[in-house]
């Protein structure tokens, strides 16, 4: 099938899915051009929409909007969406699991950003926090996964991406496959171009990767072992290093790691 490409006005896309706002997140509007799209996320300055029509694969469109008073900030730099589809292109040439990025677009007003947008792949399948919430697969096979979402983050700090994003809720495994585990959500990824796994902004992240969007641990003992030992790609002796100084790190660290990422994020 061919690729369904979404060239729309942004802000007008903007005001009328927010106007529209569904009661339920899965119900299906129709556009004037024949396509249907579905709300999946609404946020203040992000709206995710899942986009598909007869004879067309799908894709999901994300649109970004810039507040009137942070505008200015923009001026000449590249719009959110175009840094992230850089990156996205550039990991995905790396041979990296993530959702394949189709296009970026932007609308900009004296040369500043008032929204853009990135269409990706439409892939199907829970994400792997809700995997794990919903009690799915035997010790085994949570094991697996654990020990599948670290080998992923591990490739991912070995090759130079800081992803920024990563954790359970962005894991998604189509069609429930955990083999195929990919990252759907990279707004804030950083490609660094060597090698960062030892670096205090991967230890920031592997405990991101270790908790639920809740605050709630993950994983399991037996299910954080096999995290590591993916992380450090079946090295044993590295694994229980790497676990032992995380478990080290004070609540005090933590807090700190997780207000300099809030502060990195809001200023990017």
């Amino acid at each position: 099938m061919d690729t369904l490409e979404f060239w729309p006005a942004l802000a007008e896309t903007w005001k009328v899915t927010g106007d529209s706002l569904p009661e339920s997140a899965q119900s299906v509007h129709h556009a004037t051009n024949g396509a249907r799209w579905r709300l999946i996320k609404s946020e203040s300055r992000v709206r995710v929409l899942w986009l598909e029509a007869d004879g067309y694969t799908p894709a999901v469109f994300k649109i970004y909007r810039v507040p009137s008073r942070l505008a200015w900030r923009t001026f000449g730099l590249a719009s959110r969406a175009n840094r992230e589809f850089t990156v996205m292109m550039a990991a995905h040439r790396l041979g990296l699991a993530m959702v394949r990025p189709r296009y970026w677009l932007e609308s900009r007003t004296l040369g500043c950003v008032e929204f853009s947008a990135i269409a990706l792949d439409a892939v199907d399948g829970s994400n792997l926090e809700a995997w794990l919430s919903g009690g799915t697969g035997d010790p085994g096979q949570r094991r697996g996964a654990a020990e599948a979402a670290g080998r992923l983050l591990g490739r991912f700090h070995r090759a130079g991406l800081f992803a920024g994003t990563f954790s359970p809720r962005n894991l998604l495994l189509p069609g429930g496959d955990i083999d195929a585990m990919c990252v759907i959500d990279l707004p804030y990824a950083r490609l660094h171009g060597h090698d960062n796994s030892e670096n205090r902004h991967a230890m920031a992240e592997i405990g991101r990767a270790l908790r639920l969007s809740n605050g709630q641990p993950a994983f399991d003992d037996s299910e954080r072992e096999a995290f590591m030992l993916g992380y450090c790609a079946g090295d044993p002796d590295r694994a229980r290093d790497l676990n032992t100084r995380l478990r080290l790190m004070s609540h005090k660290q933590w807090k700190r790691q997780r207000f300099l990422r809030r502060l990195a994020n809001l200023l990017s």
